[in-house]
C-alpha cells in the first residue's frame, strides 16, 4: 500500500471516528422537551412541632409517604435544561409518648400540590447518564388532619393565656391551622438509564427543605417552655420515573 493511500485511510478513518463520535453525543444530548411521571418513596418529617402551647413536646416517630408527580422538561444542551413538575406530594409526621404512661399519639398529615422549577444539569455517555437537579418548590397546601389522642380518646379542650381562648387540641381538619403555600428548597440526583430510542428511566434521590414557616400566623403560639419556635416541611426519599424524549 502505497504512503499516499495510507494517509488516505487515515484521513478516512479519523473523518469516520468523529462522525460516530458526533452521533455519540447527539443521541445522547436528547436535546429538546421531554415529558415523564415519576414516584417518589419519601420519609417526612416536621421540624418543631406546634402543639399550641399545651401538653410536653412528643418524640417523633418515623413517617412515610408516596408522593407522585408528572414532569416537563426542556434540554438546552446535552449538559444543561430546565425542569419543572405538577405532583401530589403528602408530608407530615407522627408523634408519641415514649412514656407510653398516658398513651399519647398525634398523626398530622398534610396534602400538597407541589411545582418546583428547577435547573437539569447532566453528564455521561449514550445509554447511562448522571443527572442532578435544584431549585425552588411551590407547595400548595390542600388538606390538613390529624389525629390527637390520649389512650385512645381525643384530648380535652384546654384554656391558653395568650389568646385568652379555649382552643380544642384534637380537632380533625386544622386546614386553618397552616398556611395555604410554603416555599421549598428541591434536589434531586441520580442516574438516567436510555432503554430505546427515545424513552429511559431514572432511579435516584429527591429531597426537599421547607423555607417557610408552615404554621399559620394566628397559630404561632409559644410552647410551654414560653418559647415559639417556627415549624418547617422536610422530606427525602427514593425516586423513579418513565421518561419519553421527543
Amino acid at each position: 500500500m502505497t504512503t499516499k493511500k495510507k494517509q488516505l485511510m487515515k484521513k478516512l478513518l479519523l473523518i469516520s471516528s468523529f462522525l460516530m463520535l458526533a452521533g455519540i453525543f447527539h443521541a445522547s444530548a436528547q436535546r429538546g422537551f421531554n415529558i415523564g411521571i415519576g414516584a417518589n418513596y419519601n420519609a417526612t418529617f416536621i421540624i418543631n412541632q406546634n402543639i399550641y402551647g399545651g401538653s410536653p413536646q412528643l418524640d417523633y416517630k418515623e413517617t412515610t409517604s408516596f408522593a407522585y408527580d408528572l414532569g416537563l422538561g426542556y434540554n438546552f444542551t446535552r449538559w444543561i435544561g430546565i425542569k419543572a413538575e405538577v405532583g401530589m406530594t403528602p408530608m407530615g409526621q407522627k408523634y408519641y409518648n415514649h412514656d407510653d404512661i398516658p398513651s399519647i399519639t398525634r398523626d398530622v398529615k398534610l396534602s400538597y400540590i407541589t411545582v418546583p422549577v428547577m435547573a437539569h444539569i447532566s453528564f455521561g455517555g449514550k445509554v447511562f447518564r448522571f443527572y442532578a437537579n435544584l431549585g425552588p418548590q411551590f407547595a400548595f397546601l390542600t388538606k390538613a388532619t390529624q389525629s390527637y389522642l390520649k389512650d385512645g380518646n381525643p384530648l380535652p379542650k384546654f384554656y391558653n393565656p395568650e389568646i385568652k381562648d379555649s382552643i380544642d387540641v384534637s380537632k380533625t381538619d386544622i386546614k386553618d391551622r397552616y398556611k395555604s403555600m410554603d416555599i421549598m428548597a428541591r434536589f434531586d440526583c441520580g442516574l438516567d438509564i436510555i432503554l430505546i430510542s427515545h424513552i429511559g428511566i431514572n432511579i435516584g434521590v429527591s429531597g426537599a427543605y421547607g423555607l417557610t414557616d408552615i404554621n399559620a400566623s394566628a397559630w404561632q403560639l409559644k410552647n410551654s417552655d414560653g418559647v415559639y419556635k417556627p415549624s418547617h416541611n422536610v422530606y427525602g426519599g427514593l425516586n423513579i420515573g418513565l421518561r419519553y424524549c421527543f
